[in-house]
């Protein structure tokens, strides 16, 4: 019979007469607590051996991170120490940051006399040429012993604020903040502007005529299309586009993840056609229909091509990728386009490089009544805008609106890197910046003015001489658009140099 288990049938009585003896009992009970006494014992000693072992084992790892990486931590925090607005360079550029010069209704007219005081006050003449009451372009000459001039181009509007709730300082303060300078147009491209400035002061200041001569110029609307910026003077005043050697304009890139991991410096040498679709309608939504629909179909693969551009960009660019499916694919171009996908698997902005392209904006409403889109052509160098048109958005898709293309007329498809410039920016960039690659950059989707100069003849390169981080250069036309001061002030002083010389 099995002891009792709280079945029925089985009585306490017989519970009692199966039990042992009290002094069994007790001396089970002092052997649990014994026991007991014991294994909480090795658990604490355990686990004080354990939280010991594991602060030894964190602080190790900490001191030796610190260690590895005290030189650079020592270097990332120099800016901290740094009374930025007592530079000169900065202080330029915070003033010019206060113009608003944005698209929309800001006053260009008034960032030329801007640029002209600085000019004038380093000796130079200076044209402004006012165009209404807002627009404007500027230039100014530093006469050297040749007459051909290296020119050196900026854009003087800025993109509009679209979002002012966004923004968590004056859009057009001109904010010093450090790291960092905050404001609209410092990004795109006012940084830059400054950079030429000072690189004309600082020649014009030695008070010694240089081999070849420099203009600067700063043109109006380059946001709305440079009708009365790039276009205009490049009409109005050819004996700029006959002296040209070489023009420097915005449109270069660096990649940088961190201060000290530089991906890809690139100078843009060529870049895409750009044709508009302007389409009407008095329905709203059926306009926001025909924009997703030209959406969905920007994402099939059309017709691919390799530009011998692209190709010329890729051998440098290539090896620089992070992902090796991106490194083997980039290598051999011609291979890549026929493999769907591999294609597929590349970012927008690469797969761009390959085909024509259509990007819509959003339907806007027309002053008069009714409502329009504008549809952005980006046309592969070679391609008819008209056959692309057809291609991307087909007449059956244009059924029902009214709509209409303004076709501007091709640019040359690059300059050639042979140019000595080019080399130059090359040779500068290895010596200042010798573990960062650097090579020829083709703008897959922004254009910039550098398109008009080259359908000019003149040979045009895009180069930004600033190191700074990737997420800074997503801020133009952005809210809190800004540009690191450290990388900002080292550019200035590069820039500089590239243009002493280039004009020797």
């Amino acid at each position: 019979m099995l002891p009792w288990s709280g079945e029925p049938g089985n009585s306490p009585s017989m519970l009692q007469a199966r039990s042992p003896p009290e002094h069994e009992i007790m001396l089970q009970r002092n052997e649990l607590q014994r026991l007991h006494r014991r294994t909480a014992r090795i658990a604490l000693y355990g686990s004080l051996l354990l939280v010991g072992l594991a602060a030894v084992l964190l602080f190790s790892i900490t001191r030796a991170a610190f260690s590895r990486d005290r030189v650079d931590l020592e270097k990332s925090q120099r800016w901290a120490d740094v009374d930025w607005e007592s530079l000169s360079e900065v202080r330029l550029l915070q003033d010019y940051l206060k113009v608003d010069t944005n698209a929309d209704d800001g006053d260009e007219y008034a960032g030329a006399l801007y640029l002209a005081e600085h000019l004038e006050a380093a000796g130079l003449e200076v044209h402004i040429e006012r165009l209404g009451e807002r627009h404007a372009n500027l230039w100014a000459i530093l006469e050297g012993e040749e007459p051909e001039a290296v020119v050196l181009h900026n854009h003087i509007d800025v993109e509009p604020i679209f979002h002012p709730e966004l923004w968590t300082v004056p859009p057009f303060g001109g904010t010093v903040d450090p790291p960092w300078i905050y404001g609209r147009g410092v990004f795109d491209m006012k940084s830059l502007a400054i950079a030429q400035l000072v690189s004309v002061m600082e020649l014009a200041a030695r008070g010694e005529k240089p081999r070849r001569s420099v203009i600067f110029l700063a043109t109006g609307s380059e946001e709305r299309g440079s009708d009365l910026g790039a276009t205009w003077v490049l009409r109005e005043h050819p004996e700029i586009a006959e002296r040209a050697w070489v023009l420097l304009t915005e449109g270069g890139i660096v990649e940088a993840i961190d201060a000290d991991q530089g991906k890809y410096w690139g100078t843009e040498f060529g870049q895409k056609q750009f044709v508009d679709i302007e389409i009407c309608s008095h329905s709203k939504q059926s306009l926001v229909e025909l924009r997703k629909r030209i959406a969905r179909l920007r994402k099939q693969l059309g017709d691919l091509r390799v530009l011998p551009e692209v190709e010329e960009m890729m051998r440098s660019y290539a090896e620089t990728r992070d992902r090796e499916d991106l490194r083997e694919g980039l290598s051999d171009p011609h291979q890549l386009i026929y493999d769907p996908a591999a294609f597929k698997a590349m970012p927008g902005y690469l797969e761009a490089l390959f085909r024509s392209e259509a990007h819509p904006f959003p339907v806007k409403e027309k002053p008069g009544g009714g409502y329009h889109m504008i549809v952005k052509l980006h046309v592969l160098p070679g391609d008819d805008p008209q056959e692309v048109r057809r291609q991307l958005l087909p007449d059956w898709m244009l059924w029902g609106v009214d709509w209409a293309l303004v076709e501007r007329p091709a640019s040359a498809h690059s300059t050639p890197t042979s140019h000595p410039a080019f080399q130059e920016i090359q040779r500068l960039l290895g010596e200042r910046y010798p573990k960062i690659p650097s090579g020829p950059f083709f703008l897959p989707w922004t254009a910039t003015d550098a398109r008009f100069f080259r359908r000019a003849g003149i040979s045009t390169f895009g180069f930004s001489p600033f190191f700074i981080l990737t997420p800074d250069t997503l801020t133009g036309a952005n809210p809190n658009e800004r540009i690191a001061l450290p990388g900002y002030v080292e550019g200035v002083e590069l820039y500089s140099e590239l243009v002493e010389r280039l004009v020797r």
